[in-house]
């Protein structure tokens, strides 16, 4: 999956003039450290983490994605820290990176099943549920990831 810089850049023959106008990374890009620190100070768990999503999209290549996931973020609850280490690893299987040792400590795991709020969504959320997530027992639908 590549970002909308790296195909901006990629329709551009020369583009050594625009890359050296840009900066290598946004000057304060969301990081999961910025999106558990937001998640403390009230912001609920579902906007938090699509706004490190949206943000996401504009990095500017790998090495600016593996920064913006590989520092561990604070401990909030056992469900919070569960699902910011499902985001981490999934982001970091979606871009062929090394998902950050952080994510796959003890704690980011849950011990019994969070199951969507609904029981009619169940189904769908054992199916479509990416397999970071279903693995530490999150269990979301696939529009969970994304946003209009």
């Amino acid at each position: 999956m590549s970002t909308p810089s790296e195909r901006i850049f990629a329709q551009i023959e020369d583009d050594t003039e625009l890359r050296d106008f840009l900066p290598p990374q946004a000057r304060h890009p969301m990081t999961l450290v910025r999106t558990a620190d937001r998640i403390a100070d009230g912001v609920a768990l579902r906007e938090a983490a699509a706004d490190f999503l949206d943000d996401l999209r504009w990095a500017r290549g790998h090495d600016d994605v593996a920064q913006r996931i590989a520092d561990r973020p604070r401990d909030l609850d056992p469900r919070t820290d569960a699902y910011l280490g499902a985001l981490a690893e999934h982001v970091a299987a979606e871009r062929a990176l090394a998902a950050p040792p952080w994510s796959i400590e003890a704690g980011r795991f849950l011990a019994r099943i969070w199951w969507p709020r609904y029981p009619g969504l169940w189904a769908r959320a054992i199916v479509e549920s990416p397999a970071a997530f279903r693995r530490r027992g999150i269990l979301l639908g696939a529009g969970m990831l994304s946003r209009v």
